[in-house]
């Protein structure tokens, strides 16, 4: 088998599995460009359950980047407190939200750079913004990703950069259906490809897998 074909392999079989074990969040469904750039603010350095739960109670009460701009700080660390980081997540949404409305006239800036002048917002949050509210094909990852592509995709004692870790997403990502592919590599991180204990006799890559492999 060519190199070429294990990342088709790879994506097709990950997708496959997507199709029956996807987790169902709100902010997968959601269209709205200030929902899906704030979501990713409420998703940083904490569980995806943690938002879910306090998701529809937020975005009732914070409409848009003027609620938020107004609101008591102090009032919006407390509904977001079991996030984990109120304090720092609340100072990120007022920054932001005072730069679109003041800059940018309540319009989210479709450049991920100029979303990076808030201090804060760094290469994820501003480029999952641009893939799953813009669909555009940007390249980002958390610990998540790089675990998988790590362990697919490179031997063990080989550290892998940045800059690899986009090329091997570059070569795996579909053209079109590159949002349930980054979906589909998150969930199949948590439920499967885990930091610890990772279910390998469930997995349907593991014949594929530099990790697995080692470990046979």
């Amino acid at each position: 088998m060519v190199v070429e074909d294990k990342y088709s392999l790879v994506r097709e079989r990950i997708l496959d599995w997507y199709k029956g074990n996807k987790r169902d969040y709100p902010w997968r469904k959601s269209r709205s460009l200030y929902q899906i750039l704030v979501t990713e603010i409420l998703l940083q350095k904490t569980i995806a359950l943690n938002v879910s739960n306090i998701y529809n109670d937020f975005f009732t009460k914070y409409e848009d980047f003027s609620t938020i701009y107004n609101a008591d700080i102090t009032n919006l660390q407390s509904d977001i407190k079991g996030l984990g980081l109120s304090n720092k997540r609340a100072k990120i949404l007022k920054d932001l939200s005072q730069m679109i409305l003041t800059d940018y006239s309540g319009k989210i800036p479709k450049d991920p750079e100029i979303l990076k002048t808030v201090n804060g917002i760094a290469d994820y949050v501003s480029n999952a913004f641009v893939c799953f509210g813009l669909n555009n094909r940007t390249f980002f990852f958390d610990v998540n990703i790089k675990r998988f592509i790590q362990r697919v995709f490179k031997p063990q004692d080989v550290k892998v950069s940045p800059d690899i870790i986009y090329t091997e997403l570059d070569k795996l990502l579909p053209k079109t259906d590159f949002k349930h592919m980054y979906w589909a590599i998150l969930d199949f991180g948590y439920k499967i490809c885990s930091k610890n204990n990772p279910k390998c006799e469930l997995c349907p890559i593991s014949d594929k897998c530099f990790y697995f492999l080692n470990l046979s």
